[in-house]
């Protein structure tokens, strides 16, 4: 009988070790079990024995043994990236205690999606750090979809996005600084001489696309729809800054995108805005947080902080 996810995760709870974990991801990423055991400082048959005791509580053949090595079946490939996590987390909760023990000072965690990391963290952190050194600040950077999962897990203790269509439980939603959207190209791109453009005059460029779980994206889109154009697109989808730079200043590109993940670009001269006047208003950037009685002191500093700054640096 196969057994339940219930009784795998019993087994596991009862019978394996972060040891059986270790050696499970090691013996994966390194085909052998003699490079495992040097990895981790365990002898090859204390690998071995581990190894075992995973597949036999899992009711599974995680590994193909052959002369060359070790190699992974389709369920331990499947598997590896769960595993692959729960290390991760365990390294973080460590590193967390650590910092504790040696201290009494706060940590907060801030997911944030990629416009308020370029438009706003990049500008408000250090200024927060200099006033505050003993908070310790952990930024993750979130797409939409994410947003949710990691205020269900409470792995952050703020959210820096756009206001959701429906916010979680207990958190609320609070504006903090105006966006809007620009269609951005690089410095010696012909349009950008030019002024008073209508978004149809663009009918003839290609473009960047953002990713389509983002707001500029659905915008973008709609965009198009409602002028009746099919535009050219350079097919690269990626929210790298980086590469968006790069492209944009070696070749003749456009993209619609907040202005606040390009500002400091802009500002820097790196890279310059259209001077189109039809771009319909963008939602602005705000912060979801719970209520002010479950959130740390250091958080609600921060958060008080943050909006000292933008009144203070619109």
């Amino acid at each position: 009988m196969t057994p339940s996810s219930e009784i795998l995760f019993g087994r596991l709870t009862s019978g394996a070790r972060i040891r059986h974990l270790q050696a499970y991801v090691s013996v994966a990423e390194l085909g052998s079990v003699k490079r495992a055991a040097d990895a981790i400082g365990l002898s090859q048959p204390a690998v071995t024995s581990l190894i075992a005791d995973l597949e036999q509580l899992l009711e599974c053949v995680l590994f193909q043994r052959h002369a060359r090595g070790m190699w992974m079946t389709g369920i331990a490939k499947e598997l590896l990236p769960f595993v692959r996590r729960a290390l991760a987390s365990l390294e973080r909760g460590a590193e967390f205690v650590a910092f504790r023990h040696v201290s009494a000072n706060s940590i907060v965690r801030i997911g944030a999606i990629h416009g308020a990391i370029c438009g706003l963290l990049v500008r408000a952190l250090p200024p927060f750090a200099l006033a505050r050194p003993e908070v310790m600040i952990e930024v993750q950077e979130a797409n939409v979809p994410r947003i949710g999962s990691l205020i269900l897990k409470r792995e952050i203790d703020l959210m820096l996005c756009r206001e959701p269509a429906v916010e979680p439980e207990g958190w609320g939603f609070s504006e903090l600084m105006p966006d809007r959207l620009v269609v951005v190209a690089g410095t010696q791109h012909p349009l950008v001489a030019r002024r008073s453009l209508g978004f149809a005059d663009l009918f003839d460029e290609t473009w960047l696309l953002l990713h389509p779980a983002t707001h500029a994206r659905r915008m973008f889109d709609q965009l198009t729809e409602h002028h009746g154009l099919c535009p050219k697109y350079r097919k690269i989808d990626a929210l790298s800054t980086p590469l968006v730079l790069a492209q944009l200043q070696s070749e003749p590109l456009l993209v619609l995108a907040p202005y606040s993940v390009f500002r400091q670009l802009i500002e820097l001269g790196q890279l310059a805005q259209l001077d189109v006047i039809d771009i319909p208003p963008f939602k602005p950037l705000g912060v979801l947080s719970p209520a002010d009685g479950e959130m740390s002191e250091a958080a609600l500093d921060l958060k008080e902080f943050l909006y000292r700054y933008v009144n203070q640096h619109p």
